[in-house]
């Protein structure tokens, strides 16, 4: 067994053993799985299963367990939607074992006819989902049906106490929040089961069928909006060749009508989840040591700009333009280049397993970030943002902290909004595109989409 050494994770082969009745032969970590560690489990009569598992227990405020998206699964299958079969969920530790489903997450490396082909099978799917009617779905954790305004208000208030107990000073989220809470759509109709980040990525297929729906684990009663609004989030990693051919397939598989404002709004709350959960894990010490250390730095790039093109797409105001601060070669570039290049050319051919060489490719985003940091100089940077706090302030602060700390008091005491903060956002983005846009490839070039209903 290829993960012995870890005790939490011997102990879930075991109960692996238990569910399937097969011996276990080797349980694989595998890249992937989100928020969740995933592995691969074989059996020694060829039984193959899935393993989703966290190596810590949900914290006092994480709503979106395991245990909970497992009852979900269980529903959307009862819906006739192709989603795997889950074996069981641990009695103790947050896991779940779900059945081996073939086919391939991996939606970019398809040639355009085939990416197509995909995203013209997901779009009734989705259409399906969100016209099953919940009230007739085992669905007791998201019980009880009310109306969509009220569904997406329980999401604000979930999202909104996750967002208080992050104490780092952090005030264009918060101002983001806010105007979502402001603004919030008033909608008539029944809720739709809503599966919150949907699309490429988390959908399995076979070239040109999908095999099964991944990832319910934001999933809750709500806005069917909202998942055209996750699709067009992920369309900035996994594009599709024409989000405005897949709104038209949807809409004529019977999805619910397209409204934009509702869009709009949808795709910056999305923003503002994925920037929740990047403060949570900042508040908790930072990135795992051993975790996906460089695609937390480009994703993060890449959705802190996701957010601010979003909340300017839902105030109306273009989507803004980015500066860079000077940079030159340093004495310590020439090393940096050579570690880049003997991890391509000498360690990266030698390594056959897809974990250690995803974590390889991982690791050579964090040198490219650095050497990014060299380039630039980290006192030119610093003093970068003082001077943009400055600009927003009307003083200089002491410090960056102590800068952003006050105009997290502003925005609560009502005295600065998003609007006002856009400067302020595009700035921060411009530092962190920068530092990041070596290492995100053609991720630094992605924006949302504009549906042609939207303008």
């Amino acid at each position: 067994m290829s993960t012995a050494a870890s005790p939490r994770v011997a102990e879930l082969a075991a109960w692996a053993q238990e569910l399937t009745g097969e011996p276990i032969r080797d349980i694989d970590r595998q890249p992937g799985g989100g928020r969740h560690g995933a592995w691969a489990v074989r059996g020694e009569n060829g039984g193959m299963w899935f393993l989703r598992a966290d190596s810590a227990n949900p914290g006092p405020h994480e709503h979106y367990t395991l245990r909970r998206e497992s009852e979900i699964y269980a529903a959307v299958a009862s819906a006739g939607l192709p989603v795997p079969k889950i074996l069981g969920v641990h009695p103790v530790h947050e896991a779940v074992l779900m059945e081996y489903v073939p086919g391939n997450a991996r939606f970019a490396p398809l040639d355009p006819g085939a990416q197509a082909a995909v995203v013209a099978d997901f779009a009734p799917l989705l259409a399906r989902l969100h016209t099953a009617n919940p009230a007739q779905m085992e669905l007791p954790s998201l019980a009880p049906v009310m109306s969509i305004t009220e569904h997406v208000g329980q999401e604000l208030d979930i999202w909104g106490s996750r967002l208080k107990a992050v104490t780092a000073p952090n005030p264009f989220l918060r101002a983001c929040f806010l105007w979502l809470q402001g603004n919030l759509p008033e909608v008539d109709g029944s809720p739709s089961l809503v599966q919150g980040d949907t699309g490429p990525g988390n959908f399995l297929h076979d070239g040109s069928r999908i095999t099964a729906l991944l990832d319910f684990e934001l999933a809750h009663l709500g806005d069917p909006i909202e998942d055209l609004a996750w699709v067009g989030t992920r369309n900035a990693q996994d594009p599709v060749p024409d989000f405005d051919l897949f709104l038209a397939q949807y809409a004529k598989a019977g999805g619910v009508a397209f409204d934009g404002g509702r869009f709009r709004y949808h795709s910056l709350f999305a923003e503002v989840r994925i920037a929740i959960l990047g403060a949570e894990r900042a508040a908790a010490g930072g990135p795992s040591p051993m975790g996906d250390l460089g695609s937390g730095l480009i994703y993060g790039a890449l959705h802190q700009r996701l957010t601010l093109e979003a909340l300017c797409a839902a105030v109306g105001e273009p989507r803004p333009d980015l500066s860079a601060l000077p940079a030159r070669d340093t004495a310590q570039t020439e090393y940096f280049d050579g570690i880049l290049q003997q991890m391509k050319d000498l360690i990266g051919p030698t390594i056959a397993d897809p974990f250690a060489a995803q974590r390889l490719k991982s690791l050579a985003r964090v040198v490219k970030h650095l050497r990014e940091i060299d380039r630039i100089g980290s006192e030119s940077l610093a003093e970068a943002e003082l001077n943009d706090l400055e600009a927003v302030l009307g003083h200089r602060p002491p410090s960056s902290v102590e800068g952003r700390s006050e105009l997290d008091a502003l925005v609560g005491a009502g005295e600065m909004d998003a609007v006002d903060l856009i400067p302020l956002a595009t700035a921060d983005v411009s530092r962190a595109h920068q530092l990041a846009a070596g290492a995100m490839g053609s991720l630094a070039t992605r924006h949302l989409p504009r549906p042609r209903e939207i303008g």
